[in-house]
C-alpha cells in the first residue's frame, strides 16, 4: 500500500488527554507526532470508529497546552491515528 502521509512523523512519547462523546476523558500517550496528526497508544480509544471527532491536549507541562480538534483516521491493535483539524 502506498504511503499517503505528507508530513514527517517524529517518534515522541508524551502524555495526552483525549475527549470523546462516547468514552469521555481518556488518558493516553503519543507514539508519533507530525504537523498533521498523531498516533495515540490506547486500548480504550480502539473502540472508536474512523471519522469520530475528538479533542486532544498534551499534559504534564508547566503551562496548559492548546486543545486541538482531531479526527480518527486509523485504528490498529496498538491505538489510533488522528488527523488534526486546523
Amino acid at each position: 500500500m502506498p504511503e499517503r502521509r505528507n508530513s514527517i512523523r517524529t517518534p515522541i512519547k508524551t502524555d495526552v488527554e483525549v475527549k470523546t462523546e462516547m468514552l469521555g476523558l481518556v488518558k493516553a500517550q503519543t507514539r508519533e507526532l507530525s504537523d498533521n496528526g498523531a498516533f495515540i497508544e490506547s486500548e480504550k480509544l480502539q473502540k472508536l470508529e474512523c471519522g469520530t471527532i475528538v479533542t486532544i491536549q498534551a499534559t504534564g507541562f508547566p503551562e496548559p497546552m492548546p486543545i486541538l480538534k482531531a479526527e480518527v483516521v486509523r485504528i490498529t491493535k496498538d491505538g489510533v491515528g488522528l488527523r488534526f483539524i486546523l
